[in-house]
C-alpha cells in the first residue's frame, strides 16, 4: 500500500500536477447547472413547436389527399422538432450528471424528469403564443425551414384536389365572391355562394382562410366550406412549393 502511495506521489511530482482551487470546481458546477437550465428551456421550445405544428394541421381533410389517418400521421409529424427535443434532452442529461450530485441519479429518472419539465414549459410557451412567434421568425429568416417542416401550407395548397388557402384581398358579399392570394402569390376568384363559413368572425380583407371546394378553372375556385383561422396576415408568407 505504501509503495502505491509513494508511486502516486512521485507521478504527481514528475508531471507537476497542481491542485485546483475550490472556486474552479464551484464555477464548473454552476456552469453545468446553467447549461442544464438552458437546454431544458430549449427542450421546452421544441416541445411547444411540436404542439403548435400538430395543432395547426387539419386532420379531417386527409381523405381529400387520398391518405388514411396512419399515412397522414407519418407525413405530418414534425420530425425536425422531435429530433431537436431528444437532442436537447440528451444534452440536458449530460450536463446534469456533471453537476456536483448528478452522478447519483439513474439515466431513466433524469431523462423522464427532463421530458416532463420540457413538456410543461412547452405547453406554456404554446399557450402564451411564444412558439408561434418563434415559428414566424424562422419562416421569415430561414427559408429552408419551410422545406423541413410539414405545415398547413403543405396540407392546403392542393387546389386540384379541392383544397386552397391564402389571404383574402377583397370581399364582395353582394356577388358572393371573394378574392384570394395563395402562398404561391397566385390570385384566385372564389365563388362563396352556398359555402358554409366556419369561424367566429366575418370574412374580411387580409384574413387568412382555408377553403374546401373544387377548382373550376386556372384561377377560379368554388367553395363549399370556408374556415377562418386566427389572426390577420398583412404580408403573405412565401411558400416554396408543394410536397
Amino acid at each position: 500500500m505504501k509503495d502505491i502511495s509513494k508511486k502516486a506521489l512521485e507521478e504527481i511530482k514528475n508531471k507537476k500536477f497542481s491542485p485546483k482551487s475550490r472556486w474552479y470546481f464551484l464555477t464548473l458546477n454552476y456552469f453545468f447547472w446553467l447549461m442544464f437550465g438552458l437546454t431544458t428551456v430549449l427542450g421546452g421550445i421544441a416541445f411547444g413547436m411540436i404542439l403548435l405544428i400538430a395543432g395547426d394541421l387539419d386532420w379531417d381533410i386527409y381523405p381529400y389527399l387520398g391518405l388514411s389517418l396512419p399515412g397522414a400521421v407519418v407525413i405530418s409529424l414534425p420530425y425536425l422538432w422531435i429530433a431537436l427535443l431528444f437532442f436537447f434532452l440528451f444534452i440536458t442529461y449530460y450536463h446534469f450528471i456533471h453537476t456536483r450530485t448528478g452522478y447519483r441519479y439513474r439515466f431513466i429518472i433524469i431523462f423522464f424528469l427532463s421530458l416532463l419539465v420540457s413538456a410543461l414549459l412547452g405547453f406554456n410557451f404554446y399557450q402564451y403564443g411564444w412558439t408561434e412567434t418563434v415559428e414566424r421568425q424562422l419562416r421569415d429568416r430561414a427559408p429552408v425551414y419551410q422545406r423541413l417542416v410539414y405545415s398547413r401550407e403543405n396540407q392546403w395548397m392542393h387546389p386540384e384536389k379541392g383544397l386552397l388557402c391564402g389571404a383574402v384581398t377583397e370581399v364582395m358579399p353582394e356577388k358572393n365572391l371573394l378574392f384570394l392570394k395563395d402562398y404561391l402569390n397566385k390570385k384566385w376568384e372564389v365563388n362563396s355562394n352556398q359555402a358554409r363559413v366556419k369561424g367566429n368572425m366575418p370574412l374580411a380583407r387580409n384574413q387568412h382562410i382555408k377553403i374546401i371546394g373544387s377548382q373550376l378553372s386556372e384561377s377560379v375556385f368554388k367553395a363549399t366550406e370556408i374556415r377562418i383561422t386566427r389572426g390577420y396576415y398583412q404580408l403573405i408568407p412565401t411558400y416554396k412549393g408543394r410536397d
